[in-house]
């Protein structure tokens, strides 16, 4: 409950803010009448990315200097900050959910087929003793390497997607159903659910990011931008930041909290944060940030071989603490960004040669 705390005070001042000034909730827009695609919401998923790798590096480091209290609770501090990255990709996934032809099509070529193939060979590199049974028990629970139980977690909101599509698009009952989502959610947080579902499910469970799915289908359908409730709530988020950034040091240095990815609040105020401000951000800047999310599928199933080969050497090579920090943070994101690059040039190539 005590990770839970730092998001209802958070909330408790937003809310307390947005009521006494009249500011409505200033919730991105899909603007999905649009036949170009929405760049900032890519831009989020690149954010995102870089965040899961810098929750990934903080175990990297606590694997070979646990004794070291301030680089430690240094790199717990940037994975706390980064704890907004999964439930984002959640959201933003459920954004442009559409139930059409082709709907498995795309998720079989797209995404099953990579994790299958990229599982394959993270259990070929990373286990000895090779047992079918176990294999599969991995790959559906995504436990080949740690990160990879985001897919057999989409899969599963992909699948109750298509299956109850003509609910979550009904707008007589959006609002009840994202007040429904948001009790279960913050229910599954807290642990209700622990002694019902099994065990093993519990990494892959979507009652933790219910919640984010169904606000992501709720965001999908809003057309129309407010640029005065963006401009006002800017300075507000902004303000709001500074304590959120306060708060959490003392959660980070003090009480050595490791938040949660499932944390019900922090996730929309982060991306509250960012919605407002992406366009004043360096344009060759977002251009990168733009390619990390729309590539994050095949950096996402890349970096855990990069991190997981990382840990037979000390990070502290790098040149000390800080450089090799940064080091490793430009490694698994640059390497697998490197990759998607090259995969994506030559499709490219293959498909002009193909048309002439």
């Amino acid at each position: 409950m005590e990770w839970e705390l730092l998001g209802i005070i958070l909330a408790g001042m937003v809310a307390f803010t947005c009521y006494f000034f009249k500011i409505p909730l200033p919730l991105p827009v899909a603007n999905t009448s649009k036949d170009i695609r929405e760049d900032r919401f890519d831009i989020l998923r690149g954010f995102s990315m870089i965040g899961i790798v810098m929750i990934h590096i903080h175990s990297y480091f606590q694997f070979f200097h646990p004794a070291d209290s301030q680089i430690i609770q240094s790199t717990l501090f940037f994975s706390n900050l980064a704890r907004f990255s999964v439930p984002i990709f959640i959201l933003t996934s459920a954004i442009f959910l559409r139930k059409k032809h082709g709907y498995w099509t795309s998720k079989l070529n797209h995404l099953i087929i990579p994790y299958v193939v990229f599982s394959i060979l993270g259990y070929l590199i990373k286990y000895k003793d090779y047992q079918l049974f176990e294999f599969f028990e991995f790959l559906l629970l995504g436990k080949v390497f740690t990160p990879f139980y985001f897919v057999p977690l989409l899969l599963q909101f992909y699948m109750l997607f298509f299956i109850f599509d003509s609910v979550f698009t009904n707008e007589k009952w959006q609002d009840s159903l994202l007040l429904l989502a948001f009790l279960t959610n913050f229910g599954s947080n807290i642990g209700i659910f622990d002694s019902i579902l099994p065990k093993q499910y519990h990494a892959i469970s979507i009652l933790n990011y219910i919640f984010f799915f169904v606000l992501g289908i709720r965001i999908g359908k809003n057309q129309i931008e407010n640029t005065q409730v963006l401009q006002r709530t800017k300075y507000i988020f902004s303000v709001y930041l500074v304590v959120f950034i306060v708060l959490l040091i003392i959660n980070s240095f003090i009480f050595e909290y490791d938040l949660k990815n499932h944390h019900t609040i922090y996730p929309i105020f982060m991306m509250i944060f960012f919605w407002n401000y992406l366009n004043q951000f360096n344009r060759r800047v977002t251009k990168i940030l733009c390619f990390i999310g729309n590539q994050s599928l095949y950096i996402f199933l890349l970096h855990p071989f990069i991190i997981h080969f990382m840990h037979s050497v000390d990070p502290y090579i790098f040149g000390g603490p800080t450089l090799g920090y940064f080091f490793t943070l430009v490694l698994n994101v640059g390497i697998p960004s490197f990759a998607a690059f090259i995969i994506q040039k030559g499709k490219f190539l293959y498909q002009s040669h193909r048309l002439t």
